[in-house]
């Protein structure tokens, strides 16, 4: 399979968690609808065209930052003020945003269609709008963009990356004596889309997500792909 492959990172990012309030946590990756988004400042697109057109556009993401020199995203918490109405007066109060430091991913795109692939392409070389990850100021830089040829796979390990579906009813391995520490995966309910009327974004597609951070398993699943090196399912 044809497919773009970014390697980038970040220096501050958050990705919330949905159902947090008083404490905004935030997903250890970027989901499917934040790296669609993504795609969509680099072409330049409102949301109503990216949403109709490019929904399809198939994503996925692994994080590499346990390679970088810090052997892993940092993590930090910002303090936040806001003001909110109670009856007539004004409040203000404060909520605690956590923040990933120098996450760094290889994000993969890929389409069946080839002309989406090479204007995609073009446009992470020379983006119509400044790329972030998570809110609109945290930026991202581009260590690379490659044209790749991705080799599909019915079994592997898979680690650090988002699956579409709950290994549980899959069946998995995890090989003890490869990792010596490991945390349970997450499950969270997302949007796979939003659909755009006057102006209004709504999100739609809800699916559940599985986060594999700092837990490496082994599946005997077809649907899968490998670059030669990470092993992941789109999105």
């Amino acid at each position: 399979m044809d497919a773009i492959r970014l390697h980038i990172q970040g220096l501050l990012n958050s990705f919330r968690e949905p159902k947090s309030h008083k404490i905004h946590r935030t997903l250890p990756f970027p989901p499917q609808t934040t790296l669609i988004g993504f795609a969509g400042a680099a072409l330049g697109l409102s949301e109503g065209t990216l949403w109709k057109e490019f929904k399809s556009l198939r994503v996925a993401v692994v994080d590499v930052s346990k390679t970088s020199d810090l052997g892993g995203a940092g993590k930090a918490e910002d303090l936040v003020k806001y003001k909110k109405y109670k009856d007539s007066d004004i409040e203000s109060s404060i909520y605690v945003r956590e923040l990933l430091y120098k996450p760094e991913y290889m994000v993969y795109y890929a389409s069946e269609k080839k002309d989406i692939l090479e204007r995609l392409f073009n446009a992470f070389l020379n983006p119509v709008y400044a790329l972030s990850l998570g809110r609109d100021d945290e930026l991202i830089t581009i260590k690379s963009v490659e044209k790749i040829n991705l080799k599909p796979i019915e079994s592997g390990e898979f680690e650090e990356t988002i699956l579409p579906f709950d290994p549980v009813e899959e069946g998995f391995e995890i090989d003890m004596s490869s990792q010596r520490y490991f945390e349970p995966y997450s499950t969270v309910l997302l949007p796979s889309t939003f659909i755009v009327k006057n102006g209004v974004r709504e999100p739609a597609g809800f699916k559940k997500y599985i986060f594999l951070k700092n837990l490496k398993i082994v599946l005997n699943k077809d649907g899968g792909f490998t670059d030669g090196k990470y092993n992941f399912f789109f999105l």
